[in-house]
């Protein structure tokens, strides 16, 4: 059964970076299971100075091309969860620093919510304390096409590990959610991450034990973390700067869960009042309603690809009635609810 994504949502934009460290990982693991890199990046038009070269980033039709070569290549449809495994705490930079140098797990991850965006906007963490319950999330803005899978992979094998090598035998009872259906290699999962794994939910998360978010840190150190911490923010103020308001209103979007946020909400989260915010948007050719309905038709057609019955979709979409939601998606669409479902 197709698990990818069909079409829906933001598509990225090929000349987004992405960390060549990421990709270099990458090549290293396929020279592990023994297959030729040289010919990998032959096959993908690449070579070794692309890749090795002193600049920080590949775009992301490189990443892409890498990453679908090394599946054709290898034939292991879990190697997303293979390189995951190999992506140290470290190979984050600045970041992984910041996080081994916090005082706690909570600590660490606070800082990786607020930062990941500085190595990859592919996807976008959120935090959520449920009781005696932490969810880690990680929402999607864009539309990954074929290698969404091996993405997410890549990104929850790369968590659950960091979160073992910070905490050790301590990090027990958890449990990792993905929003699509079983692929046919799933009993990989629960081989490589030791830990269960659940298909079809509505956004991936990582949910384990709250009590784990006031775990100290063995390597903890407050002067490296403050200074590792500010590099970051100076890079995330960098980055935003270069992002139009439609895209930071979009990413904000994707980042919230429940019910979707007002325009006055949202202006308030950007400190700025909402006549402001609209003028932002107006100058870049959008409006905050067709930001939400594009926000709105992506989520709606991942929980629809991810099989959640159409009265769910509904309600996580704020829809009352599910026939106003089939209504909405028709004129999103031109398509029924239905025509997304596996």
């Amino acid at each position: 059964m197709d698990t990818t994504a069909t079409g829906s949502g933001q598509r990225v934009d090929d000349r987004s970076p992405m960390p060549v460290n990421y990709v270099r990982n990458l090549l290293e693991l396929i020279g592990d299971f023994g297959l030729d890199t040289d010919q990998l990046l032959a096959r993908v038009g690449l070579d070794a100075d692309a890749v090795y070269s002193p600049r920080p980033a590949l775009r992301f039709d490189q990443f892409r091309r890498v990453m679908e070569g090394a599946r054709a290549m290898g034939g292991d449809p879990a190697i997303g969860l293979a390189l995951g495994q190999q992506l140290t705490v470290t190979a984050h930079g600045l970041l992984g620093y910041a996080a081994i140098s916090s005082a706690d797990l909570g600590e660490a991850l606070e800082l990786l919510e607020r930062y990941f965006r500085t190595r990859t906007r592919l996807c976008l963490p959120r935090l959520r304390v449920q009781g005696p319950w932490v969810r880690f999330c990680l929402a999607e803005p864009y539309d990954l096409g074929d290698i969404r899978v091996p993405y997410l992979e890549v990104v929850t094998a790369a968590l659950v590990g960091g979160l073992r090598y910070l905490l050790g035998d301590r990090f027990r009872d958890a449990t990792l959610e993905l929003p699509y259906t079983e692929p046919a290699h799933a009993r990989r999962y629960a081989e490589v991450l030791a830990m269960p794994v659940s298909f079809g939910g509505d956004v991936a998360a990582l949910r384990f034990p709250a009590a784990l978010m006031s775990e100290p840190l063995a390597l903890a150190d407050p002067a490296s973390r403050q200074m590792a911490a500010q590099k970051c923010e100076e890079e995330l103020q960098r980055l935003e700067a270069d992002q139009d308001w439609a895209s930071r209103v979009r990413g904000r979007l994707m980042q919230a869960e429940g019910m979707l946020p007002s325009l006055e909400q949202l202006a308030a989260s950007f400190h700025l009042t909402s006549r402001t915010l609209r003028r932002h948007l107006a100058a870049v050719g959008v409006s905050y309603r067709n930001l939400l309905e594009e926000v709105r038709m992506t989520r709606a057609v991942r929980y629809l690809q991810a099989n959640l019955p159409v009265q769910k979709v509904a309600d996580l979409l704020g829809y009352a009635d599910p026939s106003n939601f089939t209504r909405a998606f028709r004129r999103w669409t031109g398509h029924p609810p239905s025509f997304y479902r596996h």
